[in-house]
């Protein structure tokens, strides 16, 4: 019974650095999706631009809008699609 705690106690270190590192992303993930602004959250300047971060994915531009009630929310901005042309 003595050995097997003693076995636990000492992997418990190198189990303490994943599960800290995990945490950290975690972190790290949830801070960036909150401060990133999202369509339909409010805005406070007509026209603005900003971009929303979403980690692994590429960001996205989004414009300051007015909507028909007169609220000023962010939404996706349209942006220019390219055209390939093959030889």
């Amino acid at each position: 019974m003595l050995k097997k705690q003693a076995t636990v106690r000492r992997h418990e270190p190198t189990a303490q650095v994943p599960v800290l590192g995990i945490a950290i992303g975690m972190m790290l993930f949830l801070g960036v999706q909150m401060v990133s602004p999202h369509p339909g959250q409010s805005c406070t300047q007509l026209g603005q631009m900003t971009e929303e971060w979403q980690l692994g994915l590429p960001t996205q531009s989004l414009i300051c809008g007015a909507t028909l009630a007169g609220d000023l929310r962010y939404d996706r901005a349209v942006t220019k699609q390219r055209k390939i042309t093959l030889p």
